[in-house]
């Protein structure tokens, strides 16, 4: 974490622990949690520990290669397959992307991560994918069988909508956005910045204001509802128009 330039945290590196043991134990892993509580993060910070274990322990640990598919920015037909007017078939893009990644013989481990809200319109064809078969049949009559270094990993903010068929295939890490916070957004942004009297002077005004600035949101009507984290983020954008970089 301190490589990628983020504040380790302990609420945050046990997620991290719990996604590696719950991706030993089943193929189908979901991290759920809200926009910013630390999903992508946990997912890319484990595949890098992944990565730097296998160059001092290649027999242990292998390497990680990973695709990545936001499921509802296609129709089903397009992540799936489908036969057209003239009865050809045409590929879809999650069964093209998990085919390619089969067909990899090498030992390293491949991770497909599924981006996006799940729901019956697309996850129900997922289910043989996520139990013990670890097949996806196409309409076509093609079938894609899951090798044991393939896993998929979920990013999803809530299963309202999710089959219990679904839920009980995979394994969950529930990520809350108050465990992490909005201070270790801020605390990395303010290490970038390079004069040290600079980083001091923006953290004594953060403590001094920001906590104060929050209790008064109480008092604001909100067009669009914000998350703490997200505020933070908006405001570092703000702060980043008036700081001039020197050449």
């Amino acid at each position: 974490m301190r490589i990628l330039k983020l504040q380790p945290r302990m609420e945050h590196i046990n997620k991290i622990i719990q996604l590696y043991d719950s991706k030993n134990t089943r193929h189908g892993n979901m991290l759920v949690g809200q926009s910013l509580a630390g999903k992508t993060t946990c997912w890319k910070v484990l595949k890098n520990c992944l990565n730097t274990l296998n160059e001092k322990e290649p027999s242990k640990y292998s390497r990680v290669k990973f695709e990545v598919l936001n499921p509802k920015s296609v129709t089903i037909n397009e992540l799936f397959g489908y036969v057209n007017a003239t009865m050809e078939w045409n590929d879809g893009v999650l069964s093209s992307m998990m085919a390619r990644l089969c067909k990899d013989e090498t030992m390293d481990q491949k991770w497909m991560i599924l981006d996006g809200p799940v729901d019956t319109l697309w996850i129900e064809s997922m289910n043989t994918v996520l139990d013990d078969n670890k097949v996806l049949t196409l309409l076509n009559g093609d079938r894609i069988s899951l090798p044991p270094q393939m896993g998929l990993i979920f990013e999803v903010e809530n299963l309202a909508v999710a089959s219990p068929a679904t839920v009980s295939r995979a394994g969950m890490v529930y990520l809350d956005i108050n465990d992490l916070g909005w201070r270790p957004f801020i605390e990395s942004w303010v290490e970038k910045l390079t004069d040290p009297l600079v980083q001091e002077t923006m953290f004594e005004f953060i403590e001094r204001w920001i906590p104060k600035l929050f209790k008064q949101r109480k008092w604001c009507k909100e067009i669009i509802a914000c998350s703490e984290s997200n505020v933070i983020i908006s405001f570092c954008n703000l702060m980043d128009c008036f700081f001039k970089t020197e050449k």
